[in-house]
Parts: structure tokens; sequence; C-alpha cells
């Protein structure tokens, strides 16, 4: 009765012969539905549809040793991404282990003790390490920043960790344009938007300003960028957050505030930062010159005569 207790309900067939039960009293639980197998080797102590958690545990089972959640299904259990179709697994690299329907099994020749999260079960990667798995299969920069963003933002991890498990895999994609956002990160940047403006705004030697500076009484209406020293403040519209009439209403009041209250309004979406982000840094430097920046444009590589 207490088989599976602790692993919600998944068990394996050497879990099942040191209780005492023989490989045939198992085929028999399977045969008469009582039980079910969802991987070789691998059985649920219960008829009806398995939960998430007892086929990620059945998984490991049946991966064996050393084998751990990773890739996008750490990444729901550390709420960055959506539960994947498939059950990610990373096992030890000298391991061999045969592929099955519903698992998407990963070999790795750096997991090690410090890569799995000791306190949760079923052992899933730590969220430095959940970050930097997927990585490799990411087709832009700004998927790859967003995902690094997400995770500084959950408050599980830092800035600084972050940068730690970078520089301890020199072959992670996008390594340099991680470690070149990392500080703007730091600094507050949420969203790959933000930190193509940070990056604009650094190259061409503009103010940095504050990030989702807090405004009214408490504190909930937050502002992309705040230059406070010149009163200026510069909206970044993703695609996510500016889509209904309620959020249009919303910014449009955000903005109206800014101007009764002394602030030169500045927005952007993604065209402008992807499309002529030279354009928008002369813009920028025009306004805050216009309100007392004794400061110079720097000029970039790519910036026209």
């Amino acid at each position: 009765r207490h088989l599976g207790a602790d692993t919600a309900g998944a068990v394996d067939i050497y879990t099942c012969r040191d209780a005492g039960l023989s490989d045939e009293r198992v085929e028999w639980l399977v045969e008469t539905g009582r039980w079910q197998s969802p991987f070789p080797r691998t059985y649920v102590t219960f008829s009806g549809p398995p939960p998430l958690a007892t086929i990620q545990f059945a998984a490991i089972k049946y991966a064996g040793d050393g084998a751990t959640l990773s890739h996008e299904t750490a990444g729901a259990l550390w709420q960055l991404n959506r539960v994947p179709a498939l059950v990610h697994l990373t096992v030890p690299y000298r391991r061999e282990v045969e592929d099955q329907p519903g698992i998407r099994l990963h070999r790795s020749r750096t997991l090690s003790a410090e890569s799995v999260h000791q306190a949760f079960r079923p052992s899933r990667t730590t969220i430095e390490r959940t970050v930097m798995d997927p990585l490799a299969a990411m087709s832009s920069a700004d998927s790859a920043l967003g995902l690094v963003a997400r995770a500084v933002q959950t408050r599980l991890t830092t800035a600084d960790r972050l940068r730690a498990a970078v520089l301890s895999l020199p072959k992670t994609r996008w390594r340099k344009v991680i470690l070149d956002a990392l500080p703007d990160i730091r600094a507050g940047a949420q969203s790959p938007l933000e930190l193509r403006d940070a990056q604009i705004r650094r190259v061409h030697g503009l103010p940095r300003g504050e990030r989702q500076a807090g405004r009214l009484g408490d504190g909930t209406e937050l502002l992309d960028v705040l230059i406070a020293d010149y009163q200026v403040h510069i909206e970044l519209d993703g695609r996510l957050g500016h889509d209904s009439a309620r959020d249009q209403w919303r910014d449009m009041r955000r903005d109206n505030r800014s101007e009764v209250s002394g602030l030169r309004h500045l927005r952007y979406g993604w065209a402008d930062l992807v499309d002529r982000p030279c354009e928008v840094a002369a813009q920028q430097a025009e306004v805050l010159r216009q309100q007392g920046w004794p400061g110079e444009l720097r000029r970039c590589g790519s910036c026209p005569a």
C-alpha cells in the first residue's frame, strides 16, 4: 500500500522487487488495469489519468541514476515558461538511455550535483542551470535575453549568479550578448525591448535613468524609464501589456500625468528601437539637451552621417 507514497505513485521494477512483489505480480497488476506502465520497467500504482507530477517522477525513474528534470520542464516548475508537451530530462553524458514517447532526453558532460536543486522533488536543475540549458535552441538574442530577464524578475536568482553560471559554461550560446546585457538587467530592465533601449542609451552616452520607477501614492504606476534629473519620461511599448482598451486608457492617463507634472514624455515601440535606434538616440539627446543635459550624443559605428 505504501509503494509510491513519496513519488506521486510512480515506482520502478526494482522498488517493487525490494518490496517483495514478484515480476509476475507486477505484470498481473498492469494487465488487470490496477496499475499502469507509462515507460519500460516503470509503473503508476493506480488507474485513471496520472497527474503531471506522477509522469515526471516516472520519467526520472525510467532514466535512472543521475537523471533530473531540466530545460522547459524545469522552466515550468520555476514558472519561467508554460508546461511543455514532453518531459525534458538531462542525464550524465556517460549514460545510455533509450528515447521514449513523451520524454525528451538530453545528455550533458557538465551536469553535476551543483546543477541540481537538492530541496525539490521531483528533482530539477537549479534556476541558473535551467536558464542556461534552453539557450542552445533559441533562434534570437531577444528570446535568450527575455528568458534571462524573466529569471531575475522571479527574484529566485540574481544577475550576478546568472553571470557566474554563464562564465562556468564557456560554450553557452548567446554568451556575449547575455554578459553584455546583465548589467542592464541588474539595473531593472525587464524585457528584451527594455534591454535594447538600455544598449542604445549606453552606446550613445545618454543618461541611464531609473527603470520601473514607481509613481502615485502607493507606487503602483510604473514608468519604464524616468530620467528625473532632466524631467524626462520614456515609455517602451512591446507586444504585451498595451493591447487591450483598458491598457490603452491606462497608458493614456499615465502619459497625461507626466505632462501635468512637467515631465517631457517620449514613447517608442519595437520598430523604433530595431529599425532606427540611432535616430531614437538622437531624438532623446535633443530633448535631454532642451531639459538642461550638458552631455553630448556619442556616435556609434551604425550612426548615419
